[in-house]
């Protein structure tokens, strides 16, 4: 996945867990996220996010 696509908010899967993207960090190309089940904080570098569509916010739920 592209840095520039990776917003605060956004969840985002990788190879250690889902969570929520609470801070990227363009110098280093690392993004921290928070996890959602246990809500622990997870690092990883760019290439370890899995860049996949059906990955939707809380808010995107439907009725």
């Amino acid at each position: 996945m592209d840095l520039d696509k990776v917003r605060i908010g956004m969840v985002c899967g990788t190879h250690k867990g889902s969570g929520t993207v609470t801070w990227v960090d363009g110098a280093t190309q690392t993004v921290y996220l928070t996890d959602l089940v246990d809500n622990h904080n997870i690092e990883v570098g760019i290439e370890e996010i899995i860049d996949d569509p059906q990955i939707h916010n809380h808010d995107d739920f439907y009725y």
